[in-house]
């Protein structure tokens, strides 16, 4: 499968997903871990901010209203997602709040717009996860924040069977990364991990019921296959270690 294949597979699901209204925030809204998030941004007055992979604006809304003297833009490929979020945006009068789609290749920005980026449970939809590092580079400013919550690999996972275990869902799922993954691709392209801490998301699933999973699980550690799926009360549920960093660009 190639980019554009992913990128359109991604698509398709997600538009579906976030046209059940508040079914992505059922599965994976965390107030606690919002507040945390926003509390971890440095907005100034007159600061830039893209969160990037936007969705259903779940960032984006929160961080318009807390920063009213900053721009806040969403950026993602749903695009029928963002017409949603353009009206909500004009019903709640958040004039500092744009939504822009693009192709999720390209960054769609010039050199040094932003000065705050941030990504939350975006990034392992992402075909090429190097080039979009050297296009965070690009458009965030010298000393610039980019803040990335993403899920993690358990740290017994070493076959990398959460992915396996993702890609049952067919919405573009690549790869999560581990932290040392993260430096290494942050580093490489002038950023400084500047602080870091751990979350967790919990959701309903139903992957164990899939023809496929017999496959995937075959020769995998039970305890490898514990750490992500537990059932509680006959209902299947995924549990995924975040990580939450924040780097600087130098």
């Amino acid at each position: 499968m190639d980019d554009k294949e992913i990128i359109e597979r991604a698509r398709k699901d997600f538009e579906e997903d976030f046209a059940k209204n508040g079914y992505m925030e059922s599965r994976t809204g965390d107030e606690k871990h919002l507040e945390q998030i926003l509390d971890s941004l440095i907005v100034n007055d007159g600061f830039k901010v893209l969160d990037l992979g936007t969705g259903s604006g779940y960032l984006a809304f929160p961080l318009a209203k807390r920063n009213p003297n900053s721009i806040i833009t969403g950026l993602d490929i749903v695009v029928n997602t963002l017409a949603r979020n353009r009206e909500r945006s004009v019903v709640e009068c958040l004039h500092n709040l744009n939504f822009v789609d693009y192709d999720g290749i390209e960054l769609p920005f010039d050199d040094n717009t932003f000065d705050c980026i941030v990504t939350r449970y975006a990034l392992h939809h992402f075909p090429d996860i190097k080039k979009t590092f050297s296009e965070l580079r690009r458009i965030i400013k010298p000393n610039g924040q980019l803040f990335i919550s993403d899920p993690t690999p358990n740290e017994n996972d070493t076959m990398r069977f959460v992915d396996a275990y993702m890609q049952l869902k067919d919405d573009g799922h690549v790869q999560f990364y581990t932290k040392a993954e993260f430096d290494d691709l942050a580093i490489g392209e002038g950023f400084e991990l500047e602080n870091c801490f751990m979350s967790e998301v919990v959701f309903r699933t139903e992957k164990t019921r899939d023809a496929r999973f017999p496959e995937i699980s075959k020769g995998v550690d039970e305890n490898i296959i514990a750490g992500y799926v537990k059932f509680i009360d006959g209902q299947e549920w995924t549990i995924e270690q975040v990580l939450n960093l924040s780097f600087r660009a130098k």
